[in-house]
């Protein structure tokens, strides 16, 4: 389990700061590197687990390297990150719903998502724009994918906490990133957007080592 600790640590004290170092720096192609290589922390966790613990945590593995990729394309795309971005949210939905059957907990939780995405669709409207069929598509994605995790919660297992917690800081995450994209006035802290985008990656990572 130490080898688990070291990659977290890895994840959040070294390429997470090694990232915004080099961004701040406008050296971008060497921070995507880093910023790819915090997601590749807990998908070595899943890769672990899936070979040595159960084959099904190949999902979580698979999602977390597209997301890897996604997180190194996203500085130069915004749609093919995005394409990416879906991609391993699909194959977390069917990691979710293979250890916890749908639910009216999972309907529940996504009446609430579903709620506050369109509040804040609605408020961000004009600064939307015309963007709003392909943000709405993506978040209807996230908000599936976060409410299955959620719903993972019934479980009463330490991995069903962990994916639920993974869900909610997920959900949140992208929300803020969000924001950034559409007032990139307003200031925002970048290194509270990546933390909570890599301890939502690390819940999913570690979720694999308890079954």
């Amino acid at each position: 389990m130490i080898w688990a600790w070291v990659l977290a640590f890895l994840s959040l004290g070294v390429c997470l700061p090694l990232y915004l170092i080099y961004k701040s720096s406008l050296r971008l192609p060497l921070a995507c590197c880093f910023k790819s290589l915090g997601t590749v922390c807990p998908l070595l966790i899943a890769l672990v687990a899936a070979l040595r613990l159960n084959p099904q945590f190949a999902f979580v593995a698979a999602a977390l390297f597209l997301h890897a990729v996604a997180d190194y394309t996203l500085e130069f795309s915004l749609p093919v990150g995005c394409a990416f971005f879906m991609a391993g949210h699909l194959l977390y939905l069917l990691f979710f719903v293979r250890i916890v059957p749908v639910s009216l907990l999972h309907f529940g939780c996504l009446f609430v998502l579903l709620a506050l995405t369109a509040l804040a669709f609605w408020r961000w409207r004009e600064a939307i724009g015309k963007r709003m069929p392909v943000f709405a598509f993506y978040a209807g994605i996230l908000c599936i994918m976060c409410a299955c995790a959620l719903g993972c919660l019934s479980l009463y297992t330490v991995q069903g906490l962990l994916i639920g917690l993974g869900g909610a800081i997920f959900f949140l995450s992208d929300f803020m990133i969000l924001r950034r994209i559409l007032f990139p006035s307003v200031r925002t802290l970048s290194w509270v957007i990546m933390i909570t985008y890599y301890i939502a990656q690390l819940c999913f990572g570690f979720s694999c080592l308890y079954f």
